[in-house]
């Protein structure tokens, strides 16, 4: 059987969630509107936006035996998950998180870790044969870096797509790298990965090799509302962003993420799959909150197809040919 489900491991937090009207100065107290309290954790968010878009998604997670964590739990078991891999801590709460969002969509996040801190790589393990029905990876940095690294290995020895989303940014050793299919950092996690100031659209592109000679195969860097940037050795993608009425951005990078996967693990072309994963992203900034702002396949390709006469075209900035030299003209290409 030709595995085509998709593995994410990641964290499950609680998000607490205050709009306000600026971001406030040290000292300072401001009012918000009421606290929202909804489903979130790059782990959690990156799931669901896979399964919401039709991916075939495994989820491995840990909550506290809290109520929080229960509520979760019976949250993420009514949305499809399989209740063997939404594990439980008796030691550590469920891991919770504290958002500002500002009028224009910004934000500002603080996590509080908790269960997620003892995600392992046994967890993983665990998995045994459900490893054979898996073609893609799909992890990231809110969980201790030694479960990333031995998920990123056990895929790797499997021959799995492997996937990582380097938030929170930490540098990783090139070992880690080069079990890295598709790495996807924002600029700012990608200053913090390659130590390169941004500085303009060069600095990306120095990013992204960067990530490359370290071992990644290949770099996709998002831009927020620029869009983003995709490179491997044989090709290099400029994206410009979809152009909708931001209300929240958190999670948008998470539906991203989710659209990237399932676009490779059905197969598309590298061009379809950016576009696919751009327009998540894009809806994802629409409305407030992390998981309740995560789009459907059915809206996302309502909203590709009313988007395709007056989305920017994928600019091609550079592509091998096939005897290895490159195209040195700019050629553009719809997605």
């Amino acid at each position: 059987m030709t595995p085509e489900r998709i593995l994410v491991t990641g964290s499950s937090n609680i998000d607490l969630i205050l709009r306000i009207l600026r971001f406030h100065h040290p000292g300072e107290t401001i009012l918000s509107e009421n606290l929202v309290a909804a489903f979130g954790g790059k782990g959690a968010n990156q799931a669901v936006a896979s399964k919401r878009l039709g991916g075939k998604v495994i989820f491995l997670t840990r909550l506290g035996h809290d109520p929080y964590g229960e509520s979760y739990r019976q949250y993420l078991i009514r949305n499809g998950f399989d209740q063997k891999w939404i594990l439980r801590d008796r030691k550590h709460p469920t891991g919770m998180a504290l958002i500002e969002v500002a009028p224009r969509g910004e934000n500002r996040i603080i996590v509080s870790p908790g269960a997620n801190r003892s995600l392992s790589g046994p967890d993983l393990k665990r998995l045994g044969p459900l490893w054979k029905e898996v073609k893609v990876f799909v992890t990231q940095m809110e969980i201790p870096p030694s479960t990333v690294e031995e998920g990123l290995k056990i895929a790797r020895e499997r021959g799995v797509l492997t996937l990582l989303n380097p938030s929170p940014p930490i540098r990783l050793p090139c070992r880690t790298l080069s079990m890295v299919d598709f790495i996807v950092p924002n600029e700012s996690e990608a200053q913090t990965l390659t130590g390169i100031r941004m500085k303009g659209d060069r600095s990306i592109r120095e990013m992204a090799r960067n990530l490359i000679n370290k071992g990644a195969k290949n770099v996709v860097i998002t831009l927020g509302s620029r869009g983003l940037f995709f490179k491997n050795r044989n090709e290099e993608i400029r994206m410009e962003a979809f152009k909708v009425r931001t209300v929240d951005t958190t999670a948008a990078g998470d539906a991203f993420m989710g659209a990237l996967a399932c676009g490779l693990c059905e197969g598309r072309s590298i061009e379809e799959t950016l576009r696919f994963a751009n327009g998540a992203g894009a809806l994802a900034t629409t409305e407030l909150g992390a998981q309740p702002s995560l789009p459907r396949r059915k809206e996302l390709k309502e909203f590709l197809l009313k988007s395709r006469a007056t989305h920017p075209p994928l600019i091609i900035l550079n592509k091998k040919l096939e005897n290895g030299d490159s195209d040195k003209t700019m050629a553009v290409k719809e997605a």
